[in-house]
């Protein structure tokens, strides 16, 4: 039989790592950035409102009567292709959508897709959002450094903002609070679609999405 001592030596580590686990699992369900109030967007029922940030890009008419609030990844393939269909829908029932735009970071290799995120937002400050959000997706398996700089060169944006809005603290804040909402919404994978406040299956192509939006 094993000595009292022993027995700590073996059983103490294996309580260490399960205390261990047990508290990095609670850390994953605290809010990671304070800054969105889940209260502040609380309807009477309790249920959490999407929030529209204020520099939320807004693809389609801006006017238009539905609203569709979009969870996605730049080096995500299944998002390219969305948007790819999506962008055929909007043009062929013009102001009949508007896509709430959220950038959710999630790739890490080749590269982090978080600075082309952080361009698309300093982009979306220059009115160019859109141009960029394709040539993003173009190059969705290589955004480099050298590439996102390329892509900025190419667009015409302006340096000198450009690099301002890069290096100021609202750009990480925005992708941090994206992140927050993303997290109490629970959503799992990109792309991830809401309509009315309710995440829905995606469709797969421009046919399943007009019978979903009845066009």
């Amino acid at each position: 039989m094993l000595s009292t001592k022993k027995m700590l030596i073996v059983f103490i580590p294996a309580i260490c790592i399960v205390a261990l686990g047990m508290y990095v699992r609670i850390l994953q369900y605290e809010p990671l950035y304070p800054d969105i109030n889940p209260e502040e967007f609380e309807n009477q029922t309790g249920e959490f409102l999407i929030p529209i940030l204020p520099n939320d890009p807004v693809i389609g008419d801006r006017k238009a009567p539905i609203t569709l609030v979009a969870f996605e990844d730049f080096a995500c393939p299944a998002c390219q292709q969305q948007s790819t269909i999506l962008n055929n829908v909007l043009q062929k029932h013009p102001g009949k959508i508007k896509i709430i735009w959220k950038g959710l970071p999630v790739s890490e290799f080749p590269y982090s897709s978080t600075p082309a995120h952080h361009y698309a937002y300093c982009a979306n400050l220059q009115n160019k959002f859109d141009e960029f959000k394709e040539l993003a997706f173009t190059n969705s398996d290589n955004l480099s450094s050298n590439t996102l700089t390329s892509i900025s060169g190419n667009m015409g944006l302006d340096t000198e903002k450009l690099q301002t809005c890069l290096e100021s603290t609202d750009v990480e804040l925005y992708t941090q609070n994206t992140q927050q909402i993303a997290q109490i919404l629970n959503v799992q994978a990109v792309p991830t679609f809401f309509i009315d406040n309710k995440q829905i299956q995606n469709p797969t192509n421009e046919a399943g999405w007009e019978a979903l939006l009845n066009l």
